[in-house]
């Protein structure tokens, strides 16, 4: 029966984005030409700079949670951790890489002893040609030696250069056998396939006739020479299309903001006569507007709320709300805090108490740690914590809640001020659902009187008050004075929300009720 007060107070907290992307992935070993690839369980990858580790699946599969990061931005693997086998692509380990929730991850691992088996048999295939080849050209050499086509000096000389050649190949060899080795074959084609074997065999011959076949190699750079010059020609193109793109688009944002803030002149001036219903169209049109604005959708709910009485679409938009500081904000922003309030009020319209409660207390805990415990933020808190016990039948707790957020307003804003008379409201309707009716129409005589000194409030407070009077006189027995208030109430509500508003009717309902009271 008795209308509650809600001081709001803006909120402004830090803007984190705290968002996340989950990067899927697969392990499995490498293909070699007689032996598939098979998945691998019980990997362990790390992502660096994160405090993760996750394990792969019997199939291979693993999950990486990446926080703070939307797809393309990049993060790099710190270690892949499996016995007895190492990474196949050494490079993976360090090298930065744009995240997906798309495109899953392809780890390659290699067996240890089977690595180092394939580089043996590489090696040593490979080694037969190089002794060959040695061979071959000492030969040569000895054989000019001996027709004196060579003088003893320059044979030294050239036998010194093909000596210091040998010696430079040994490390090439290793490294060219051991990325063949690493290589996965279940990633080529089939004429590939034949390329690497060739070569892995020993037979360099094969693999070069093979590599000719697929045509002119210098014709094939030209080519992809050409192919990326064309392709840098359209990339600027896209490019300039890209720019005049950005250009509209600004264009366009600054045109929606112009637009959003004329649908909020035209809310502001319809309110200000107290035109809801016109005020109402505008507020829910800047809204539509932009339904990634936080504030677009958190103004809209609270007007169609408080001021319209429109329960379902107040939700709808305080949940758009609370979606958007999901995305847009982080868990204890300032944004946070007040859409959970602003739902907890919900909740609370709704009958829902204990999830209102969850709520109120979330905003609670962020605006405490946001804003100080003694801030006007927490005492609002306090405030519809008061009442939300209120409405649990708690007169204790509420009392105390409604006491503290009294203590914190009285500090900040001075004794003559909006927000103290709304704890003072407050407190004097739980004074008054007790029977107390003399101490709460003392408070509501100083919430008056604090009305009368001039300060900027709401004008349905007003009404509120003159409300609460009228039915502390009525419970009391003072039905000529309960007029008189309730008769005033209802005409500031008419006035200020209409005549089929729920609080102006149930005004309207008080009053005639206590006329019949009178006439009896």
């Amino acid at each position: 029966m008795w209308r509650r007060c809600c001081y709001s107070i803006a909120l402004i907290g830090l803007c984190v984005s705290a968002l996340a992307v989950t990067q899927e992935g697969n392990v499995r070993t490498i293909g070699r030409k007689d032996k598939p690839g098979t998945p691998i369980d019980g990997a362990i990858i790390r992502v660096r700079g994160a405090h993760n580790a996750v394990q792969s699946h019997e199939n291979g599969d693993f999950s990486l949670l990446l926080h703070n990061m939307n797809n393309g931005d990049p993060y790099a693997i710190s270690s892949i951790v499996k016995s007895g086998y190492e990474p196949a692509e050494q490079e993976l380990i360090g090298r930065k890489m744009p995240c997906s929730d798309k495109v899953p991850l392809e780890i390659l691992l290699v067996n240890r002893a089977d690595l180092q088996k394939e580089k043996e048999a590489i090696e040593n295939k490979a080694r037969e040609n190089v002794e060959q080849y040695y061979q071959d050209k000492l030969a040569v050499l000895e054989q000019q030696l001996a027709a004196k086509t060579l003088s003893e000096q320059e044979f030294a000389q050239q036998l010194d250069a093909l000596e210091s050649q040998y010696e430079r190949f040994e490390p090439l060899l290793q490294a060219m056998s051991d990325k063949l080795a690493r290589t996965d074959y279940s990633r080529m084609d089939s004429l590939t396939t034949l390329i690497q074997t060739a070569i892995e065999n020993g037979n360099p011959e094969e693999a070069e006739r093979l590599v000719r076949e697929k045509g002119n190699m210098d014709e094939r750079e030209a080519a992809i020479r050409a192919q990326e010059e064309q392709q840098a020609r359209a990339q600027q193109t896209l490019d300039e299309a890209q720019q005049q793109l950005d250009q509209q688009r600004a264009v366009t944002a600054q045109q929606k903001r112009e637009l959003a803030e004329d649908y909020y002149h035209m809310y502001a001036a319809f309110l200000s006569r107290f035109q809801n219903d016109s005020a109402a169209l505008y507020i829910c049109k800047r809204a539509a507007l932009d339904t990634t604005n936080f504030d677009y959708q958190l103004q809209a709910g609270q007007y169609v709320r408080d001021m319209m009485g429109d329960k379902v679409q107040a939700r709808i938009y305080m949940e758009r709300a609370y979606r958007i500081a999901q995305v847009q904000y982080n868990e204890t922003s300032g944004q946070m805090a007040t859409v959970c309030h602003e739902l907890g009020i919900m909740c609370k319209q709704e009958k829902r108490l204990d999830e209102a409660l969850e709520w109120h207390q979330r905003a609670l805990t962020i605006r405490e740690k946001v804003r100080g415990k003694n801030s006007a933020a927490v005492a609002e808190s306090y405030n519809s914590l008061g009442e939300l016990y209120r409405a649990k039948g708690d007169w204790k707790q509420s009392m105390s809640y409604h006491q503290k957020a009294l203590k914190i307003r009285e500090k900040l804003f001075g004794a003559q001020t909006y927000p103290v008379a709304v704890s003072k409201n407050n407190i004097a309707g739980l004074y008054a659902q007790q029977k107390q009716f003399d101490k709460a129409m003392t408070l509501y005589k100083e919430v008056g009187a604090i009305y009368e000194t001039g300060i900027k409030i709401p004008p349905r407070q007003i009404a509120d008050n003159n409300t609460n009077m009228a039915v502390v006189y009525y419970e009391s027995g003072h039905y000529a004075e309960a007029l008189h208030y309730f008769d005033q109430a209802v005409e500031q509500y008419t006035k200020v929300l209409g005549a089929t508003h729920p609080q102006t009717r149930l005004a309207e309902k008080m009053k005639q009720i206590t006329q019949k009271k009178l006439n009896q």
